[in-house]
């Protein structure tokens, strides 16, 4: 089709239109349809069609351009009319230029269908765009040219500042994800001893108390012994903190009684709690963050325990974390959460999920091009609590407002570039 631009006077454009929507006034609307502009800005104040749709009018060649989408994709739909009659689409030759924010063109072909001319291709979301039009009958081009903005706002260098817009470019990301566990911390049973005497007999002297430390063979108790009447020291086994005391001065200890027992608290177990769907995806040395209230800080350590049977009563598995415990912080009794590292993923897209805002029933972000921000629907797939996969509707190395960007969403609403579908 041969682009050459044919200028209608001024008034012969007034008047036709004028007249045009004279002819069509109060004339019913097609359900589901909608003309490029009511997608965008309802302020703006244009000629409708009987469909609903923008009028362009030429001389004696009008065209009502709309999107089609009542229960399909968004596609156009063109219908002809020759001095305000309608016209046999066939006779009419289109075709449609969209240029879209960052420079990229759509085109679209047109063929007859029923009564009017479709286009061959989906329409996009967002529905904004600097629109062409070049339709061709019996030898003559017409042309015409709107914008036609959804979601769009301009901002000033200043404004971007003092808003806190933050703007970064979209790409790979290290998606992980995680399972939520809970459990409590324990003594690590493999640092325990019990002190018991070698021989029964009465107890002469006591040296350790609850809670008090001792080192690997200190004195802790004196027997004598009933047989020889000799006295002899008892001492422990290894270090650690008294953590159970059963012996009192001059009594008489029977052979093989536990008067005490002994922790080594430099390290301590936390024994998640895991639910039996959830299991299968546990391994050992599997990193798990550990977190105890404000008073502990976050901890990262790896399980090295996995329990082969399951709890009856709360049909959960065991699995245990070996944790350093030089100062003794984190103590035996206390509730903790996990956050186990199930599976790390490289993705060839993503946004920050704090970026993400709805628009509509979508989930967007808004990309920028220069002072503009313009909302992108995006089809998202996996997340962990940073990011966010993409899929479609934003292309890597886009720029895009990742903090703040409901300050985009809140002035797209006050300046009505949207839309209800």
């Amino acid at each position: 089709m041969d682009k050459k631009y044919i200028s209608a006077g001024v008034a012969l454009l007034i008047v036709s239109a004028v007249t045009f929507v004279f002819l069509y006034a109060g004339a019913p609307v097609e359900p589901g349809s909608a003309d490029v502009e009511q997608h965008a800005e309802a302020s703006v104040d244009v000629a409708r069609g009987p469909h609903g749709g923008r009028l362009l009018v030429d001389g004696d060649l009008s065209i009502e351009i709309t999107i089609f989408e009542r229960g399909v994709p968004p596609m156009f739909r063109v219908y002809c009319f020759e001095q305000g009659e309608s016209l046999d689409a066939a006779e009419v030759s289109l075709e449609i230029e969209l240029h879209r924010l960052g420079g990229r063109v759509d085109v679209f072909e047109f063929t007859k269908e029923d009564d009017y001319l479709r286009g061959n291709r989906v329409v996009e979301e967002p529905h904004s765009f600097d629109v062409t039009v070049i339709a061709e009958r019996g030898g003559q081009t017409h042309l015409w040219t709107y914008p036609s903005y959804e979601g769009r706002v301009s901002f000033t260098p200043g404004a971007i500042e003092s808003s806190g817009l933050v703007v970064e470019t979209a790409g790979p990301a290290t998606l992980e994800r995680t399972l939520t566990v809970y459990g409590w911390i324990v003594p690590n049973a493999d640092l325990q001893a019990d002190v018991i005497p070698r021989y029964n007999g009465l107890v002469m002297a006591v040296h350790k108390w609850l809670g008090d430390t001792v080192t690997a063979g200190e004195v802790v108790a004196l027997v004598q012994s009933n047989d020889s009447l000799q006295s002899y020291e008892v001492r422990s086994p290894i270090a650690g903190t008294i953590v159970h005391k059963d012996i009192r001065l001059g009594e008489f200890l029977p052979e093989g009684k536990i008067i005490y027992g002994v922790a080594d608290s430099s390290t301590v177990w936390a024994d998640l709690h895991v639910y039996r769907q959830d299991f299968s995806a546990l391994r050992l040395n599997q990193p798990v963050t550990l977190r105890g209230g404000e008073e502990l800080p976050e901890v990262t350590a790896a399980i090295s325990y996995l329990s082969p049977f399951g709890a009856a009563a709360t049909q959960t598995l065991l699995a245990r974390i070996e944790l350093p415990n030089p100062t003794g912080a984190w103590r035996p009794g206390w509730f903790v959460t996990g956050e186990i590292l199930v599976e790390r993923v490289e993705v060839p897209l993503a946004v920050k999920a704090g970026a993400l805002q709805t628009f509509r029933d979508w989930d967007v972000v808004f990309v920028n091009e220069g002072s503009f921000f313009e909302v992108r629907p995006l089809e998202i797939g996996r997340r962990d609590s940073d990011w966010v996969e993409v899929l479609s509707g934003i292309a890597a190395g886009k720029k895009y407002v990742t903090e703040n960007s409901f300050i985009i969403k809140a002035d797209i609403g006050k300046s009505g570039a949207s839309h209800d579908h």
